[in-house]
């Protein structure tokens, strides 16, 4: 894939190859960890690239091979004067997480190194999160006397297991790659030479599709799991309803007819 020129000067940067939008934490020195200022950097580059129309997929990764993230910036929070500013420090990670659910491309998490804390957070929120096979994940908040409750919600959406989540909250225990894949925090595993091959084909696949389909299907999936079985059939049926409705839905149907690739317009 060609890539444009990156974006960015702070420490977030991005950058286009093709029509994946590559977004990157980078502070590779201090193992991409979170300050108050690389949130509201993150949260604005999701929010840029979700508002374009040439982006297809958008990438997560951290800088480097060491850290996708270590967490939050442990030398900010010592800073902290008021709770005002406890706050605005841990609802910069809610709101990138908001901002990635938000955006109507699929967020790939490319993990590659230590996942921790607010990063383990940022990894499992992802609609894919593919490992290498050396990746660590956990959340270690408990040895220092803290506790990782935002990063929690889409964590325990994603295990679905009190118990589960209790053992890594309360233990603080680091968990392989494997193992963060059998507890359904992460897609998929592959060895580490393999693990930008595996990004690059799944973004190929994904920008092949209609993004009416994706956009709707996400929007689909994540309100569905927070409904009650009877109310997520009523709205499945309304959602299908109105993909099938699409553009690209009946431009998808005419392609297979006619025996030819589509041409997908995200209507």
């Amino acid at each position: 894939m060609s890539a444009s020129a990156a974006r960015g000067t702070g420490n977030v940067t991005s950058e286009d190859r093709g029509p994946t939008r590559v977004i990157v934490i980078d502070r590779e020195d201090k193992r991409n960890a979170l300050d108050r200022a690389t949130c509201v950097e993150l949260q604005a580059a999701f929010e840029a690239a979700a508002a374009d129309s040439g982006v297809r997929v958008i990438v997560l990764r951290g800088a480097g091979d060491r850290a996708f993230c270590a967490g939050a910036d442990l030398k900010e929070m010592l800073g902290h004067e008021t709770i005002d500013e406890s706050r605005a420090h841990f609802d910069g990670v809610r709101l990138v997480i908001e901002a990635m659910h938000a955006a109507p491309q699929p967020v790939v998490a490319r993990v590659s190194g230590f996942a921790l804390a607010g990063g383990c957070g940022l990894a499992v929120a992802a609609d894919f999160t593919i490992a290498s096979e050396s990746a660590v994940f956990g959340l270690p908040e408990i040895a220092l006397g803290l506790l990782p409750l935002v990063v929690s919600v889409p964590i325990y959406r994603a295990i679905g297991s009190r118990k589960a989540l209790l053992d890594l909250v309360l233990t603080g225990r680091r968990i392989s790659a494997g193992e963060a894949r059998d507890l359904d925090m992460v897609t998929r595993v592959v060895p580490d030479a393999q693990l930008d091959a595996e990004i690059e084909a799944l973004c190929a696949t994904l920008a092949a599709l209609s993004p009416a389909a994706l956009r709707l299907g996400k929007e689909a999936v994540y309100g569905m799991c927070e409904l009650d079985y009877a109310a997520a059939m009523k709205s499945m049926r309304e959602m299908i309803t109105l993909t099938s409705r699409t553009e690209d839905a009946a431009e998808g149907i005419r392609a297979f007819f006619e025996k030819r690739d589509p041409k997908w317009s995200g209507r």
